[in-house]
């Protein structure tokens, strides 16, 4: 089972069973934030230790992940009280040494800022696996001499799309085959729209069956878009005309908050925003909601318009919810949307073609509803929950045999 098996049928209660006799991983994510990276860690972790396998989670105190994770039975977490430097952090240099000595032999860290301070105090313990995930595009150039050093000790380096492979291999000394893409993957009986009932979140809106609610999830912060969103909502409300097929109620959602411990008044400047717009009864702020099916059952289209999204695990959110999308381009945007069957494209930051591309949606109401249609089709073949774990397990699975025969 040392191969990497991209076949559906593999037998995953088999690797289980193996790998509860030799599996103690240890996950990281030291993050304050609540967003995708975040979530994926968390839900992994959560996996992991729903099917027997021994798992900790190494966190920051007070964080969200921390209050997510903090009442799971099936895994142990590890609070710290203070945050680790990105490279030769002597306590974080204790931490992993005592939990290593507890028996932990495989290390996966979701953010790769840490390896600076993992791979220096695992170097020559050959016995011990180590998985680094990168769910963001690098903007940087990485090739240098310490992070060849770094990458070296890696067994594998994940991504979650093409597109993050493509600016790996272009940013990172690492070569094609220690990258592997493994897609996002969610839970379709959780995200089911037969099993959703969103008319309480509509009633709270103030939408009603014949008022087109239009979207967006996600981190209240400058890089998400959720200005541009605004501009568009201001710009849409003063070209809908009365007689257009869009000129129907319209109500502009915006669901999420600011960071934990954030300095940022972009919230603040959000809504006075829309104070100067004048559009006060048609936008929404909710604030951060868990219940995303039922959010996004309540959508009758999601909007994702950040500067630049490596990919959108709340657009796979929508799209199974049957919503159709319009992300912004670049990105894993073409991974997601395909030719346009399932969504639209925006230029990023540009208000204007938001604009112009929620109009279309609201113009031809049949064509949004079968793109919607179609979306879910689309995420339910390409990003299921289990098969996400199902690779995760054949990774670890050999990296664990490759390093017992050291």
């Amino acid at each position: 089972m040392s191969e990497f098996n991209n076949s559906k049928d593999y037998n995953t209660d088999l690797l289980v069973d193996v790998l509860k006799e030799r599996f103690h991983g240890l996950f990281i994510c030291l993050s304050n934030s609540w967003g995708g990276l975040e979530q994926v860690a968390a839900s992994d972790a959560v996996e992991l230790g729903s099917l027997g396998l021994k798992t900790r989670v190494l966190l920051l105190e007070g964080t969200p992940i921390h209050e997510h994770l903090s009442k799971n039975k099936n895994i142990d977490i590890y609070p710290l009280n203070y945050k680790p430097r990105d490279f030769l952090d002597w306590r974080l240099k204790q931490e992993i040494q005592r939990q290593l000595d507890e028996g932990v032999n495989l290390i996966h860290t979701h953010q790769t800022t840490l390896l600076g301070s993992i791979v220096p105090w695992i170097w020559n313990k050959k016995s011990i696996a180590l998985f680094a995930t990168r769910h963001i595009m690098s903007n940087h150039n990485k090739k240098s001499l310490y992070h060849r050093l770094l990458y070296r000790r890696l067994d594998e380096f994940i991504v979650v799309s093409e597109a993050i492979k493509k600016n790996v291999l272009e940013t990172h000394p690492v070569k094609s085959a220690l990258v592997k893409v493994v897609k996002l993957g969610l839970n379709f009986d959780r995200f089911d729209p037969t099993r959703v009932d969103s008319k309480k979140l509509r009633k709270q809106w103030d939408a009603d069956e014949d008022t087109v609610v239009i979207g967006v999830v996600g981190r209240v912060d400058p890089a998400k878009g959720q200005g541009t969103f605004i501009r568009a909502a201001a710009g849409l409300q003063k070209t809908l005309k009365p007689g257009d097929p869009g000129s129907k109620k319209v109500k502009f959602v915006i669901v999420g908050e600011e960071t934990l411990g954030s300095a940022s008044n972009h919230l603040k400047e959000l809504k006075q925003m829309v104070r100067q717009f004048h559009i006060e009864d048609s936008v929404v702020f909710t604030g951060y909601l868990e219940n995303i099916p039922e959010v996004m059952g309540a959508f009758d289209v999601f909007v994702m318009p950040s500067r630049r999204e490596a990919f959108g695990l709340v657009a796979i959110e929508a799209m199974a919810m049957a919503c159709p999308i319009i992300i912004s381009s670049g990105g894993s945007a073409d991974e997601i949307i395909g030719q346009s069957e399932f969504g639209l494209k925006m230029r990023p930051g540009d208000a204007f073609d938001l604009q112009n591309q929620i109009h279309y949606l609201l113009t031809h109401a049949a064509e949004r509803v079968e793109m919607g249609k179609k979306a879910r089709e689309f995420v339910k073949n390409n990003y299921d929950r289990r098969e996400r774990i199902q690779k995760m397990l054949q990774l670890y699975e050999s990296a664990i045999t490759k390093r017992n025969q050291f």
